[in-house]
């Protein structure tokens, strides 16, 4: 086989250059990021699997960023130095081939083809064996052709996102794997006004001695990683941004992939290292737990737990961007910034995706200040608790209702949902003046707003019947009680 398609040249990266989606390569995302906006591609999983690949290899091609200040001197040169970046993809260009007889990117190059998978397996959001249909209909035996920029793509996600459980067959051999390092993790990544700024924001100063990324390191083969032989500790930024979950082998088919081979990747071993885009919350038990997406709810409701003020961690990128911001503020070379939290939804113990998320936030300066945080949180708090209070009113109307306690008439009054619905839109002009004294009046008023209209709807909703206007009656007074008690301290 000949080495083919390699990752440096090939144009194959998403981005929005002068309004156009384009494809590149990655000698051209990294060395003329500041010509790009952004990556761009409708999978937030894919996403942040590519922000992750570039910053990966920043980090060994500039070794750094040591300290905040090397981050400014490339953000006041107004993009990456060419020559470190250069040098660094040349040496390693052999190890960024797709297809190659002994080292294919991301891949085991001897894997057995036996039992071959659909390349869908990689992406969680195609249908594959059990897992639920969410955004295509392909089937396991008839998978469409991918192009090779699909492909590597494809490998990216798997690596950084695949679930724990049931990997297949090799031969008569059943193999299971754990989950790839962010499997279930909520992801932080910072953005700015183009591509260069975003890479930038996310450059978290590290040390790069004993780090290493797979592309560094002698390419692994199949007795390496089955059964379950191969054992990494889970550190190294560069390492576990390239982590390899999965021993993959593409099947070339001349002009794209259909099938794979598909095995045990290498199994993560517990080290001290935090990963920078991932944030921690204190438990009632007082264990730091990562923080992680919800089905029912947005993100924004559980913002305040990953401060400091609330025994959290926040995730490194974050910090790093406000600090980043702060110094850039002072010099007047601030900018929009805002904040995308990524990542999937899986059922628990179960290798089963519920839901792909992105969400995106503005970052305003003074957020981790000592009024950022406070503002925050009593502005979140606040609304869970008048959340709280709709609920009980919601109960108590259905009660009224249907003469008993009916738990799915209430759950079906529109009081709840449209309330938080309406938070939804209002909590992002919130965040970007959280700092700011009169932040938290204004959210108030924004709560009372959602309130009135999820309440107005409830009313229309019931009608017009004699037990339903008695039990409106009576709600009015509940509610009435509700809005009178927001932003008042309770007194015991």
């Amino acid at each position: 086989m000949e080495p083919k398609f390699n990752l440096v040249e090939e144009p194959w990266i998403p981005v929005l250059k002068e309004g156009r989606v384009v494809e590149v390569g990655m000698g051209e995302a990294l060395l003329r990021a500041h010509e790009l906006t952004r990556i761009e591609t409708p999978s937030p999983l894919e996403e942040a699997a590519l922000y992750r690949l570039l910053l990966a290899a920043l980090h060994r091609a500039l070794m750094g960023p040591r300290r905040l200040e090397d981050v400014l001197d490339w953000w006041r040169a107004g993009r990456f130095p060419e020559g470190p970046i250069r040098d660094y993809l040349d040496r390693f260009r052999d190890r960024f081939f797709l297809f190659h007889p002994e080292a294919p990117f991301l891949q085991v190059g001897d894997l057995p083809e036996s039992n071959p998978k659909p390349w869908t397996k990689l992406l969680p959001e195609l249908a594959s064996g059990h897992n639920p249909t969410l955004f295509d209909h392909t089937a396991d035996d008839n998978p469409p052709k991918a192009t090779y920029a699909q492909a590597v793509r494809a490998l990216l996600v798997n690596h950084t996102f695949a679930l724990g459980g049931v990997i297949g067959n090799i031969g008569r051999t059943k193999f299971y794997g754990p989950g790839a390092p962010l499997a279930r993790e909520a992801l932080f990544l910072p953005g700015g006004g183009n591509l260069f700024e975003t890479l930038l924001l996310n450059l978290v100063p590290y040390a790069p001695e004993g780090d290493a990324p797979i592309w560094e390191v002698p390419p692994l083969r199949f007795k390496d990683v089955a059964p379950r032989k191969a054992k990494w500790p889970l550190s190294g930024r560069a390492r576990v941004y390239t982590w390899p979950a999965r021993g993959v082998r593409l099947l070339d088919e001349g002009d794209g992939v259909r099938f794979m081979g598909y095995g045990p990747g290498v199994e993560p071993l517990e080290a001290p290292h935090r990963d920078p885009m991932v944030a921690q919350r204190l438990d009632p038990k007082g264990n730091l737990l990562v923080l992680r997406l919800s089905e029912e709810r947005s993100f924004w409701r559980d913002f305040s737990a990953m401060l400091p003020r609330q025994g959290g961690k926040v995730a490194a990128t974050l910090e790093h961007a406000d600090n980043l911001q702060g110094e850039l503020e002072e010099e007047g070379l601030e900018g929009r910034i805002t904040l995308r939290v990524l990542g999937q939804v899986s059922e628990p113990g179960q290798d089963k995706v519920l839901d792909i998320r992105r969400e995106v936030y503005p970052l305003p300066p003074g957020l981790l200040s000592q009024k950022g945080e406070e503002n925050l949180e009593k502005a979140l708090k606040e609304a869970e608790e008048l959340g709280q209070g709709l609920r009980v009113l919601a109960f108590k109307v259905a009660r009224a209702v249907v003469g008993e306690r009916d738990s799915n008439f209430a759950r079906s009054l529109p009081l709840e949902r449209l309330y938080w619905h309406a938070l939804d839109g209002a909590f992002p002009g919130f965040l970007a003046r959280v700092a700011e004294e009169a932040s938290l009046k204004g959210w108030r008023e924004e709560l009372k707003r959602a309130a009135r209209e999820a309440w107005a709807a409830t009313r229309l909703f019931l009608g017009t019947g004699a037990r339903h206007l008695k039990a409106l009656a009576q709600g009015e007074q509940e509610f009435g009680r509700l809005l009178g008690a927001l932003g008042k301290e309770v007194r015991t």
